[in-house]
């Protein structure tokens, strides 16, 4: 064998060449990634995770509770106010597409908050329930709840189930009354079943987060009289007031979600049925 084979053989298994400076770098360097797995590294993650929690609250805080009414909530006209099928074709048809294609959108909106949630078992089960046949009760009860604690002029119960554009005018109201003015809201009857003629939904910007306002008919007949102290003690009725009327309103309720959980349903007020002119404006803004 050469002499210069020798002296490379030397160089290489040389004792001094397996712990050289290099050789200690070149380990040092490699060893985190075998020993990554036993290095407190999860913690990280829940950082992360508690952080981004904090900017979820942070940005859902920022939200108001009173988002007024969805944009393009249809309601359909009745009575007087639905264009004939025989005066006006025309308009009859253009409403009733509008009806149908409105009413496609809205349960549209439902799926798709429901499948946008997280899963649990199967495909088809999701963590958010739409829960559509408790939508009708819970709007009656919070109707009456709502105008009783009015005349009673119990702002705590108005301010747990009415956004907040709503509960600023009730006890504005409430404030405003005469010393010695009571109010007393009584409801006599139920004309008509009660009907669902909106329930749709909209994801909000903040992820898990969204809102669902649903559009109750109620048909009813009401008193409402306001009753003021005179000089002997007595209450005497104000004039005008304690009549009965047949009314007929279009209660919003809305429905705030957050991480995916459903919140109380709040009384966000009433609204009109909607008329031609509005379909045009929709049409208008849809162009823009």
């Amino acid at each position: 064998m050469s002499q210069l084979h020798i002296a490379l053989r030397r160089a290489v298994y040389s004792p001094g060449c397996l712990s050289s400076p290099l050789s200690r770098r070149c380990f040092s360097h490699y060893s985190p990634l075998r020993a990554a797995p036993k290095q407190p590294q999860p913690a990280r993650p829940t950082q992360a995770a508690e952080r981004s929690m904090k900017v979820v609250q942070k940005e859902l805080a920022q939200i108001p509770s009173d988002l007024g009414i969805l944009e393009g909530t249809f309601i359909t006209p009745r009575g007087k106010n639905a264009p004939s099928l025989f005066r006006t074709p025309r308009s009859f048809l253009k409403l009733h597409y509008h009806r149908i294609k409105y009413r496609f959108r809205d349960r549209l909106s439902l799926l798709v908050l429901k499948f946008t949630s997280p899963k649990e078992k199967g495909f088809l089960r999701r963590s958010l329930k739409i829960s559509r046949s408790t939508v009708k009760p819970t709007a009656v009860a919070l109707h009456r709840q709502m105008y009783t604690s009015f005349a009673e002029g119990d702002i705590a119960s108005l301010r747990r189930i009415c956004t907040d554009g709503i509960y600023e005018s009730f006890r504005g109201r409430i404030g405003s009354r005469p010393r010695g003015e009571t109010v007393q809201w009584e409801l006599v009857k139920y004309n008509k079943r009660s009907r669902i003629v909106s329930d749709r939904g909209m994801k909000l910007l903040v992820d898990g987060a969204a809102v669902r306002q649903a559009v109750v008919r109620i048909c009813s007949r009401q008193k409402l009289t306001r009753l003021r102290r005179v000089k002997n003690g007595d209450a005497e009725v104000v004039p005008g007031s304690g009549k009965e009327k047949d009314v007929v309103e279009y209660v919003v309720l809305q429905q705030r979600l957050e991480a995916w959980k459903p919140g109380p349903w709040q009384v966000w007020g009433t609204t009109g049925e909607t008329t031609l002119q509005d379909l045009e404006e929709w049409e208008k803004k849809a162009l823009e």
